[in-house]
């Protein structure tokens, strides 16, 4: 048993560069570059994609999944593309690359990361669901990208736990003590590591605060976050679930001007986004 507090041990571990600690897929920047250069032909981002197995296949299965039940099998990238868009296909490719962060060594740290990893997605593609509602299509794109981000200190702090479990058998780590452990500190580490990736700062903020009351210097796409945060928690796509919320009376909601019904499609745009997180 180890004398330092947990605390502790968790600093030093992300301070000494620890094998634990996740690193940015820096393909998902160079992939969503490629993407988006219109410059590119049609079959240049075919192959491009096709070159990735996982990334293909991913591409493939959402391209006949059921909502395009009824047309012709998709069977090539490049007529899952055109069936897709891009935009579709960019966000695909940000989540295939981003999930393989999302992996522990621990059996039940491994359950904790999925619903982590599924909360992440449906946080993402509900903000920017959101953001497009609500006619904020400028920021739908920081939007999805803040979303998926917001919760990356739980990240982290699990890999941590992981880690220091896998090197001390010993260590006495109640499942409690990590509950609380990713409560009070994964807002503050998630911050400090997406600043440690070099990554915008409007990211940064939303990962350092969104637990926090909103104030003024709140911004939309920490509100659009925010809400569907809130969603996802109340359907239960989450590790700690909480269906008693009440999304429709929070500051946040009000700050949008968000009604009934566009929570309830909301709930619906969430609870589709569970394909994509598989």
């Amino acid at each position: 048993m180890s004398e330092k507090s947990l605390t502790v041990l968790i600093d030093e571990s992300i301070a000494s560069g620890a094998g634990a600690l996740p690193v940015f897929p820096r393909a998902v920047t160079e992939l969503r570059q490629a993407l988006q250069d219109e410059n590119r032909s049609l079959d240049a981002i075919a192959k491009q994609l096709a070159m990735d197995a996982s990334l293909a296949s991913q591409i493939l299965r959402v391209a006949n999944s059921s909502f395009y039940a009824g047309l012709s099998t998709v069977n090539t990238v490049k007529d899952a593309v055109v069936r897709l868009g891009l935009p579709r296909i960019v966000q695909i490719a940000t989540l295939v690359m981003q999930k393989g962060m999302f992996t522990a060594k621990d059996a039940a740290t491994q359950q904790y990361m999925l619903k982590l990893w599924q909360h992440s997605v449906a946080v993402a593609l509900g903000a920017e669901w959101l953001a497009k509602r609500l006619s904020f299509h400028a920021i739908a794109e920081e939007a999805f990208m803040a979303g998926l981000f917001h919760d990356i200190g739980e990240l982290l702090l699990l890999r941590c736990l992981d880690d220091l479990r896998a090197k001390d058998p010993t260590l006495n780590l109640p499942e409690d003590l990590q509950r609380e452990v990713l409560i009070r500190q994964h807002e503050a580490k998630g911050a400090w590591l997406l600043r440690s990736w070099n990554l915008p700062e409007v990211y940064c903020r939303v990962a350092e605060s969104h637990h926090q009351p909103v104030s003024e210097e709140t911004g939309t796409v920490e509100l659009v976050v925010r809400v569907a945060d809130m969603v996802a928690y109340k359907l239960g796509i989450a590790a700690r679930p909480q269906p008693d919320l009440v999304v429709s009376s929070s500051e946040e909601a009000a700050r949008l001007g968000l009604s009934e019904i566009a929570l309830a499609e909301l709930e619906i745009a969430l609870e589709d986004s569970l394909a994509l997180s598989a």
